[in-house]
């Protein structure tokens, strides 16, 4: 490949890959290390040949994403005529980092192609109509914005306002001499950051991926970490339990291994899991730290049993009891947990959430579920109060449909440390499990958090059905205390 090469489009992964090298001095990985995981590369040409599509990028500090990002701007501008593309960062500094790899490499290798006289500290357009420029956070800044190409960098620090509103600034174009042979630019956007928080922006933004099958590309420090040298015994590496041996055959990336050491020293375990090796969000500030979705996230019982399918007909046996939990809602949604308890066990099978309709109403919806019907419902003591419209509270409404109507008083603690209890025992195997179908509350679980040095858990959407689970945990204590249980 010549210097005449520049601007002709690349047809083909190796091609791209060259490319790369040539103009921009990056040598990207380009297979994943670990299972499940893929290559930096792997974004680089999911960005590049279209159709593209909409990318959702996890990968970790230093991970090069910020660079790989301003790479895949400057091929955008310079093989796609007449491409407008913008950088969002999560603040205006970080939209400034992958502005400033950018500018300097094109200033290198295409300064002629760069229309002077359009050009300003914020944007850049070339002589062949590409454009591109830096946004701020804020809503004047996106809305109103139509381009082909939004780039946000870490958008873990983004504010969700302005995240919900770039979803609809993106527009595809027709240009003549890119790769697809239709001539289409498509619309896309593309989020790059760390997963810092497992209730952050990040969290909502993969859960939502994963609903749409939006195409999540990962990786962790051993997919930039540099081929280790034979010399280096593994043994007393403290690379070691990371690794275990791969870097001397499979990693073939930038990040050097003592510089690597050096970071794992200055951090916890739990920061280097978190945000160099992608395995999780940080639990720090979670109110269940404990919960797990590989323990807890069960299609059985921890009987074994499957939850209550076909059982209206037949019963659940003498061993089990049934309970709703319910948190009550109208503007706020009104939330109900499905419970199974058999002895101290507890098992989450179903869950309802909805806002806007009445209590009566969303009865009507609990009971046509095809579960035997639960005597007993778990609920908020504030159910007490009459309802300005029926004059009735919601307790005395529930008693008409003939349940027994649980409501002790307890604080927030109360039940949070209960729940906690369940999930991770001082002694003994957990004991609380949950059916993956209950979706809204297994994302709560992972979720609720306190607030910046805050002792009571945010309430900003994911603690009412929380609350409904809480709510069976304070009512179903009292029974087992009266009972003669231990729990």
């Amino acid at each position: 490949m010549s210097s005449s090469d520049l601007l002709r489009p690349c047809v083909s992964d190796d091609e791209l890959h060259l490319w790369l090298r040539l103009y921009c001095g990056l040598n990207v990985a380009r297979t994943g290390v670990c299972a499940h995981h893929q290559s930096p590369f792997e974004y680089l040409r999911s960005a590049y040949f279209e159709p593209a599509r909409d990318l959702v990028v996890w990968a970790p500090r230093g991970g090069g994403k910020t660079r790989l990002g301003a790479a895949a701007t400057l091929l955008d501008l310079l093989h796609k005529p007449g491409v407008a593309v913008r950088i969002l960062g999560g603040s205006f500094e970080q939209s400034l980092r992958m502005w400033e790899h950018l500018v300097p490499n094109l200033e290198v290798v295409a300064e002629d192609q760069i229309e002077s006289k359009k050009r300003s500290a914020r944007r850049i357009t070339l002589k062949n109509g590409s454009t591109s420029a830096i946004l701020t956070q804020s809503q004047r800044a996106v809305r109103g914005l139509r381009v082909q190409k939004l780039r946000c960098d870490e958008v873990e620090m983004f504010d969700p306002q302005i995240w919900d509103a770039a979803q609809l600034v993106t527009k595809s174009k027709n240009v003549t001499g890119v790769s697809d042979s239709s001539g289409i630019v498509c619309g896309t956007i593309e989020a790059l950051s760390t997963h810092h928080k497992p209730f952050g922006l990040m969290s909502r933004i993969l859960g939502n991926a994963e609903r749409t099958h939006t195409r999540i590309i990962r990786w962790c420090l051993l997919e930039i970490l540099e081929r280790c040298p034979p010399e280096r015994d593994c043994k007393t590496c403290p690379l070691w339990d990371d690794c275990q041996g791969i870097a001397k055959t499979k990693c073939d990336g930038h990040l050097s291994i003592d510089d690597a050491i050096v970071m794992k020293h200055r951090v916890s375990s739990d920061t280097w899991e978190c945000e160099m090796l992608c395995l999780r969000p940080s639990t720090k500030g979670a109110v269940f730290p404990s919960f797990d979705e590989k323990i807890h996230v069960r299609a059985e019982d921890p009987r074994g049993e499957p939850a209550l399918v076909g059982e209206r007909e037949t019963g659940i046996g003498e061993t089990n009891e049934l309970w709703l939990g319910i948190d009550f809602g109208f503007k706020n949604p009104f939330a109900c947990v499905w419970v199974r308890r058999t002895g101290t066990m507890t098992y989450v099978f179903d869950e309802y959430v909805q806002e806007f309709r009445t209590i009566d109403e969303n009865m009507d919806v609990v009971e046509a579920r095809p579960w035997p019907r639960a005597p007993r419902i778990a609920c908020d003591p504030a159910g007490a109060a009459r309802n300005d419209q029926t004059a009735q509270s919601d307790h005395q409404q529930l008693k008409k449909r003939g349940y027994a109507v649980k409501k002790r008083s307890s604080q927030i603690q109360d039940g949070v440390e209960q729940i906690r209890c369940a999930l991770k025992p001082a002694a003994g195997l957990p004991r609380l499990f949950i059916h993956p179908r209950c979706v809204k509350l297994i994302d709560a679980m992972r979720r609720y958090h306190y607030p910046n040095q805050g002792e009571v858990p945010a309430k900003d959407g994911d603690d009412h059905i929380v609350d409904a689970l809480r709510y069976y945990f304070v009512n179903a204590q009292t029974s087992w205390q009266a009972t003669g249980r231990v729990y």
